[in-house]
């Protein structure tokens, strides 16, 4: 009887090409040499690197004393390629042998090192043909979670993840009070779970089920099995610093068994402080991280990563910044830059699933909801990171402008929603007195017309500024005044505005101050000084508390410009 195990002797019996590549290596330390085979195989489909065998038949084998340590090189080598190798180590009476199977790459992106991707030529590594570069960027159009999973069955899902989904999907349905949806609602309520799976296009007319079935509702042994790497890693750390996390939990099974109870984590008091803003007569408390706009960025985790990646989704949670890292960098035709604009979905089945539940909009617009969430909070904007391997985005939890929550209750929720994600961009730089963006200065007029923005002319050009409206929501007239302009010309102007509107109560000079925040206290009492002498203002009081008030009539103040 042979000594080889079974196992190799079938992989012996193969034929060197396609799919596998058999190398003597007894003492070839080649690691960089392993790393481009490895990238070859993966372009061509993927396939097995042999060594300790002969290249040439009949197979010999000679053994091998590379790598002892296969656990260390194999981390290596997948954080190489960013791809998850297996590793297998034969023991035979002529040697070891050590089998290293690599997957295929990544849809649509080569797999490649050190900038270079290779293919296999013959017996040589070249460079990746444009040939064959061409054909993996064009498998971008399939659809891994509509392919289906081998040797998954019905009884590896978890029947409570299927009703949760049934219950998300009839509450969906009655949430549009039509006719036709609550008949729809009632029929779906009765269906079995398999002919629920054939409703959402989850189990193929042979029976067999897709991907998605598994993501969405395996158990944690059959996630385990068949996709390991589809599992969401949530960590939270008191301090943004790095370190071992006050709290690891690892999510292995199918989404909808673990979707509430991550959000549950995330919104546990400790975890999401509510930060306090006077609104009127009022308090309002608001979260540091609000539940619509974490789910969506869980979901566009879900739904557009690379499930051949061997990486899972991370979720790192701070006090101040939770951040979403997702494996697979973004579609060819999608960019940081056009994230609002461009909606490309990676697995479109799993994205059906959730918009048949409500989950997320059709028209793909959930990343819109994020950066609307952010602008309406006061939040600094959502940031969005992307390498050819890994897509992340951070949320931002700590409010960063009181004030203009106030100018935006004193707008109204009602006339906000009038306004897309575009124009709540333009007031978000205005806020920031940031640039609008060349793309969205079409979309100023309308903001002015509408009395949220005013224009105002100083210097080289116009500027822009939030509207009165926001300095009188937030009881800061000097603010205002200080924004409507900062020229020295208009100094004498500027101050005598303020004085004006202040009326007979006058203004401190630390008031003052605010308007012309560029200009000294000595400067400032110049200026005073000067409008004194020409009649226009009189101090009411003078020394460490000085006050000033105008002294012109209200028809001879210059408008507002």
């Amino acid at each position: 009887m042979s000594a080889i195990p079974p196992r190799l002797q079938q992989i012996l019996d193969g034929l060197e090409g396609e799919h596998c590549e058999f190398k003597e290596w007894k003492t070839k330390d080649d690691f960089d040499g392993l790393t481009k085979y490895a990238c070859a195989l993966a372009n061509e489909g993927g396939g097995k690197i042999v060594l300790g065998v002969a290249d040439q038949r009949p197979r010999k084998i000679v053994g091998t004393q590379v790598w002892p340590q296969i656990e260390v090189t194999r981390k290596s080598l997948n954080q190489r390629i960013h791809l998850t190798t297996q590793w297998e180590e034969f023991g035979t009476p002529d040697g070891r042998v050590l089998v290293i199977t690599v997957p295929r790459h990544a849809y649509g992106l080569p797999a490649g090192w050190d900038g270079r991707a290779w293919m296999r030529e013959n017996d040589s590594l070249v460079p990746l043909s444009e040939a064959l570069r061409k054909a993996i960027w064009e498998e971008i159009g399939r659809d891994f979670s509509a392919e289906p999973c081998s040797g998954l069955a019905l009884g590896d899902l978890n029947p409570v993840s299927l009703d949760a989904f049934r219950r998300a999907w009839v509450n969906s349905l009655r949430a549009r009070r039509e006719e036709s949806g609550q008949r729809d609602a009632e029929r779906i309520d009765g269906l079995s779970h398999e002919q629920l799976l054939r409703d959402t296009e989850l189990i193929q007319a042979d029976g067999t089920l897709v991907n998605a079935a598994l993501i969405l509702f395996g158990s944690r042994q059959a996630v385990r099995k068949h996709l390991a790497q589809a599992e969401l890693v949530y960590e939270f750390r008191n301090t943004p610093a790095s370190g071992p996390a006050d709290l690891r939990i690892e999510f292995q099974e199918g989404f909808f068994a673990w979707q509430d109870l991550l959000w549950q984590q995330v919104n546990e008091p400790s975890r999401n402080p509510r930060q306090s803003f006077q609104a009127g007569l009022f308090v309002r408390q608001l979260p540091s991280f609000a539940e619509r706009p974490v789910r969506e960025a869980i979901l566009n985790a879900v739904c557009h990563r690379d499930y051949l990646l061997g990486n899972s989704i991370f979720i790192r949670h701070s006090l101040t910044a939770l951040t979403v890292e997702s494996p697979g960098g973004l579609l060819p035709q999608v960019t940081v830059e056009t994230l609002l604009d461009r909606q490309a979905p990676r697995n479109r089945r799993l994205a059906e699933v959730f918009q048949r539940c409500g989950m997320v909009e059709r028209s793909g617009q959930g990343m819109n909801l994020i950066f609307e969430d952010a602008i309406t909070s006061a939040k600094q904007l959502p940031t969005p990171t992307a390498s050819p391997y890994q897509f992340t985005l951070t949320l931002h939890g700590v409010v960063q402008d009181a004030a203009f929550l106030a100018y935006l209750e004193r707008v109204g929720q009602e006339k906000m929603r009038l306004y897309d994600t575009a124009h709540l961009l333009v007031l978000d730089s205005v806020r920031r007195d940031a640039a609008v963006p060349e793309a969205l200065k079409s979309l100023v007029d309308r903001l002015v017309t509408d009395g949220l923005l005013e224009r105002i002319s100083r210097g080289r050009g116009t500027r822009l500024i939030l509207s009165r409206t926001f300095s009188q929501a937030i009881g800061e007239s000097a603010t205002y005044t200080r924004r409507k302009g900062l020229d020295q010309d208009e100094c004498k102007l500027l101050l005598l505005k303020h004085l004006h509107r202040k009326g007979e109560q006058g203004s401190p000079l630390a008031e003052l101050a605010q308007v012309l925040p560029s200009k000294s206290k000595r400067q400032i009492q110049h200026f005073l000084r000067l409008l004194a002498k020409e009649g226009k203002a009189s101090a009411l009081r003078l020394g460490p508390r000085a006050a000033w008030k105008s002294t012109s009539s209200a028809s001879s103040t210059p408008a507002d410009e």
